[in-house]
């Protein structure tokens, strides 16, 4: 609508519209902190693990460096990466509950958890990405319906017959016509004749006799 104005940008922050790349960012920061914080606490074999987790967190901080709203393709990457860590985390807590401390499984988890957030924020904005609403405020009724045209029946157009085609489009206005044309004229003295026509005529040879 035309008389729809957005709410202003607020002045501490500049935000782009549809767009989660800052919280993707944030949440990925936290997730590589602790993956590389944690690891002394939750891996069952720190030698063999530790190269894994740190390329894993290296991953997710450039990919977090990389977000920017003019390039869909890093969330997507973001996406499946975050989708991945999840799947791996959440398996390793899980598999490995039974033998495992409480602190291994909660680091494990608190991992898995924060990818999870993340994946959803990459999904919201790849999803704008693709209805092209990066950076588009929304317009109010903008899922209204539209209202419903009248339909042409077979009557109307090129098929429609002249005298029905002269009631629906100059109707009204032959008949402000009719009553102009009454007006000037005045009221006729005799049905179906003009004045002109039952007034008598001048003969010249009248004078004469």
């Amino acid at each position: 609508m035309s008389d729809y104005i957005p709410p202003p940008p607020s002045p501490y922050e500049v935000h782009v519209s549809h767009y989660y790349g800052d919280q993707v960012r944030q949440l990925f920061f936290v997730a590589a902190a602790l993956m590389l914080i944690g690891a002394p606490f939750y891996a069952d074999s720190l030698r063999v693990e530790l190269p894994f987790e740190v390329a894993g967190a290296l991953i997710l901080v450039a990919l977090a460096a990389l977000a920017n709203p003019h390039n869909r393709t890093v969330f997507l990457a973001c996406a499946i990466v975050s989708g991945v860590g999840v799947a791996i985390y959440e398996m390793w807590a899980l598999y490995g509950f039974e033998d495992s401390t409480w602190v291994q499984f909660g680091l494990r988890e608190a991992i898995a958890v924060i990818l999870l957030i993340a994946f959803y924020f990459n999904m919201k904005t790849v999803r704008a990405f693709v209805l092209h609403q990066v950076g588009k405020h929304d317009e109010a009724g903008e899922f209204d319906e539209p209202e419903p045209q009248k339909k042409k029946t077979i009557w109307e157009g090129e098929f429609m017959p002249w005298f029905f085609r002269n009631e629906h489009n100059g109707g009204k206005e032959n008949n402000r016509k009719k009553e102009e044309d009454a007006e000037d004229t005045g009221p006729r003295m005799s049905p179906g004749r003009k004045p002109e026509e039952i007034k008598p005529k001048y003969h010249p040879y009248e004078d004469t006799m």
